[in-house]
């Protein structure tokens, strides 16, 4: 990409903000750039990544931006760092496509996939509901504010799909979390991308990021029924909106 500016890479902020906001959002924006290479497959399971030197320069970013894009990654499990070997491309897609092998959904359509979320989110209201830790909560309410600060669908994409990654997560349910992982991993294919792209838009955001608030409310105050019915109404919505059904 040359020595181009983040700003012209992957997007300029169109409101005002202060420095510090700013250089989150930049690295936000440098994060999502960097997972979706790794989502499609342009950067594979142990490849090394550039230095943080190197992707400051080809990005025109600070390397204080570099850092915390990083860290975003780090922690979602997309990298890994290692003294002596740098950073490394995580095997945990690899590991997503071998348990999509194992379970013979390679070819999930968008409709099974919709049909299976829908299946298994509402209900894990409950298990949330009862196993959530206040880090959890932090967690889902943090992905809802970063979520609001997206102006790229890539940032969107990330933050909705860490959002539902998070309520799973949530509920402490290891086979519940791994079925889930191993379903949620078709979306790493190109495919759901560039379906997923067609069907973002700024006024989508706003509908989903509302739904998620909801959502978010409801867990909040513990409240089953609630946090069950604001699920299963979001994906009915995104379904809606995806599928045309």
């Amino acid at each position: 990409m040359g020595c181009s500016s983040m700003e012209s890479a992957i997007g300029s902020p169109t409101r005002p903000q202060s420095r510090r906001a700013r250089a989150r959002h930049l690295a936000d924006q440098l994060r999502a750039v960097l997972e979706r290479q790794i989502d499609e497959g342009r950067l594979r399971p142990g490849e090394r990544l550039a230095a943080e030197r190197e992707l400051a320069f080809q990005y025109g970013a600070s390397r204080n931006v570099v850092r915390s894009a990083l860290a975003e990654l780090h922690k979602s499990g997309k990298i890994t760092r290692h003294v002596g070997r740098g950073t490394l491309v995580a095997a945990a897609v690899a590991k997503h496509e071998q348990a999509i092998e194992g379970l013979n959904i390679t070819d999930t359509s968008p409709a099974e996939m919709m049909e299976f979320r829908m299946a298994l989110e509402p209900g894990a209201a409950s298990a949330i509901v009862l196993n959530a830790t206040e880090r959890d909560l932090r967690a889902i309410v943090e992905c809802v504010e970063r979520g609001d600060a997206a102006e790229k669908w890539e940032e969107f994409e990330y933050w909705d799909h860490s959002f539902h990654r998070r309520l799973i997560a949530a509920t402490h349910n290891r086979l519940m979390v791994g079925v889930y992982e191993a379903a949620c991993a078709t979306r790493y294919r190109p495919q759901w991308g560039r379906l997923k792209q067609q069907n973002t838009s700024a006024a989508k955001w706003l509908a989903y990021q509302s739904e998620h608030r909801w959502i978010t409310d409801a867990l909040l105050a513990r409240d089953v029924s609630a946090a069950e019915n604001a699920i299963r109404a979001h994906l009915l919505h995104v379904r809606a909106k995806m599928l045309g059904y």
